[in-house]
């Protein structure tokens, strides 16, 4: 079962990495275009600057499972790595349980209630729902969620160890 765990947060991973290099890439590409054909051309792509902003909002929210995952994510950790290994890995189990009910919540509420209610408005460049960009939020949350609960799965095994972040065992 641990195995499952340990495959499942490294796919998880390796498919939002994927996904944010890509991201990158085609924020980076279309950036140099638009400065290009603006300063060279006087011309500019219709949506381009909007579809940017989409994009870096999808890998911020993307970006976030990843580190949670490596255990980079926001922690004020000096008193519990001052515990002994028993108690040091109850309270990481708590801290991951904690992430993923906040981000289960933020799945929950953005796809009943946050989207429904805003996501048909159209985005003024690109002409489409904001929904799709909204969409971005309930996907890295919910990826957080899973890598949360992986990463639970793997400390209850004792096949991760418990420390502070930046300290993920590869």
């Amino acid at each position: 079962m641990a195995d499952l765990f340990a495959r499942l947060d490294r796919a998880i991973i390796k498919v939002a990495e994927v996904a944010i290099v890509a991201a990158l890439i085609i924020i980076f590409a279309l950036v140099i275009l638009l400065v290009v054909l603006r300063y060279a051309f006087g011309s500019t792509i219709v949506g381009g600057n909007e579809f940017i902003v989409v994009l870096f909002i999808y890998t911020t929210s993307i970006g976030a499972a990843v580190a949670v995952s490596r255990k980079e994510h926001i922690a004020i950790s000096f008193l519990v790595d001052r515990l002994a290994d028993g108690p040091r890995r109850i309270f990481e189990i708590l801290g991951f349980a904690l992430i993923a009910l906040i981000n289960a919540v933020m799945v929950w509420y953005s796809l009943t209630i946050w989207i429904p209610l805003t996501g048909r408005f159209i985005l003024p460049a690109l002409q489409l729902p904001q929904g799709y960009a909204q969409a971005a939020v309930p996907i890295g949350c919910g990826l957080v969620a899973l890598s949360c609960l992986a990463h639970i799965g793997l400390l209850i095994a004792g096949k991760e160890k418990a420390g502070a972040p930046g300290t993920a065992e590869e």
